[in-house]
């Protein structure tokens, strides 16, 4: 054979070797079960419930990603910069010289009403605008965020904790209350049940949640380990990656030992030990997950 020949036989050859490593490649960057990254989730199976609310149940085992977490950077309140202020949660039917207070912030700020000492309906539609305005959970309840906002705010500093006024408007739901590591659950706008918890520093952020998602068995690597966890109730996503966000039994790795002691669920100390997601009780996420139904809702609080 020609040395022309056998040069033009030996590039086929090569040829025929790159083209077969490149089906090998693709074969596996798609095969079913490989790494999709953080931030996203996959269900081996789902079955619809039984019950009013239409609750989607994983029969496998649910894969969620890691969505990350930021440390809160100050715990000081606004100073306040009216020439009057508030120190109580102020909201329709109050009356008194506080209420009068809030009133003429309201309307120095543009917002219509009566500038007197009764939280009416007036009120409640000025203080709903001005929510709205501030990007603000819009309930017409003057709490210490709402406040704070208006520079009227001369109350406790500290978290305040939940009350029946936090609940949802759902005849079942529940409450999150990142800053005091505490939820809870409301039957028709009474807190019924409360229980610790273990949240992240900076998510989720304050505001009323739909739940869209039950899962009986979900699993992840947080902490860089594989752990599972049961009784994930879903009901909204993190604001850094979009991974699920959701209440949940403590992880437990595969040796049978949970990520953190259960004696420090609800501890100041353990608070930003989860990436997002709601860490509870494996009693209380049996509870959580009896009562909370699809579409029900989930007010985080703070």
């Amino acid at each position: 054979m020609s040395r022309s020949y056998r040069t033009l036989a030996l590039a086929l050859v090569g040829m025929l070797v790159l083209v077969g490593l490149a089906k090998v490649v693709g074969r596996d960057s798609s095969t079913p079960g490989a790494s999709a990254g953080a931030g996203t989730e996959s269900v081996a199976n789902t079955a619809v419930g039984d019950g009013a609310a239409t609750d989607t149940i994983a029969v496998g085992v649910v894969t969620d990603g890691v969505d990350g977490d930021q440390a809160t950077t100050s715990t000081v309140a606004p100073p306040v910069t009216a020439a009057c202020s508030i120190t109580t949660v102020l909201k329709s039917g109050a009356s008194g010289a506080e209420v009068h207070c809030l009133e003429s912030q309201l309307v120095a700020a543009g917002y219509t009403t009566a500038v007197d000492t009764t939280f009416d309906a007036a009120t409640d539609t000025a203080v709903k605008a001005y929510q709205t305005a501030k990007s603000l959970e819009v309930d017409g309840i003057v709490g210490r965020v709402t406040a704070q906002a208006m520079g009227i705010w001369a109350g406790p500093l500290g978290p305040l904790p939940a009350t029946n006024d936090d609940c949802p408007d759902s005849a079942h739901g529940a409450i999150v209350d990142r800053a005091n590591q505490r939820g809870a659950l409301c039957a028709d706008g009474v807190i019924t049940y409360e229980f610790p918890i273990t949240t992240a520093m900076s998510q989720p952020d304050p505001g009323t949640y739909p739940i869209y998602a039950k899962d009986l068995n979900a699993s992840s690597t947080l902490t860089g380990q594989y752990s599972t966890m049961t009784h994930f109730v879903a009901f909204t996503r993190g604001k850094y990656q979009g991974a699920r966000i959701a209440f949940h039994s403590m992880p437990k790795y595969s040796n049978g030992e949970y990520i953190q002691p259960l004696d420090s669920v609800g501890t100041a100390a353990m608070h930003g030990e989860s990436s997002g997601c709601i860490r509870v009780l494996p009693d209380d996420a049996v509870k959580i997950w009896d009562w909370l139904g699809i579409d029900d809702e989930v007010r985080v609080i703070s």
